[in-house]
């Protein structure tokens, strides 16, 4: 008997789990706040070095200030931001698609890139070139219900 309540316990564990995944189709519901943005190789900026954009960026960055991916369920999307140096881009025309975990975002501007959902997270990797040296940032938002 003792062996069967094991088993049974321990089948219930397994079957039990919880999902922390955001279905693809509900993206809409949640709004997605920056969880963390890291640049490879690190920056100096103002003599310190660091992978964490966010803090290079500086405390009235957009990045710093409540920024934000947010997705309407008519297909629009806009980055948004509480900074007082932001001056976020008109996301009038700006939509998004979803094929599988792959989000594409068109700017509106000619401008489409793809992002790719994980769970509840969304990860957007951006690479660009300074001075001869090519940086790769990975801005990852995580689903915050709205």
């Amino acid at each position: 008997m003792k062996k069967l309540l094991l088993i049974l316990s321990v089948c219930l564990t397994f079957a039990c789990k919880k999902s922390g995944s955001v279905s693809i189709d509900d993206i809409a519901k949640y709004s997605w706040p920056l969880a963390s943005a890291t640049v490879n190789p690190a920056l100096t900026v103002n003599g310190k070095t660091s992978t964490n954009l966010i803090t290079t960026a500086g405390n009235d960055a957009c990045l710093n200030n409540n920024y934000t991916l947010n997705f309407s369920s008519d297909g629009s999307y806009a980055y948004t931001s509480t900074g007082s140096l932001c001056d976020m881009i008109s996301f009038k025309n700006a939509k998004y698609t979803k094929n599988g975990n792959e989000i594409s975002l068109n700017s509106g501007f000619g401008n489409t890139h793809i992002v790719l959902l994980t769970g509840n997270t969304i990860v957007d990797k951006y690479t660009y070139e300074q001075d001869k040296v090519t940086y790769t940032v990975v801005y990852t938002f995580t689903a915050k219900s709205k």
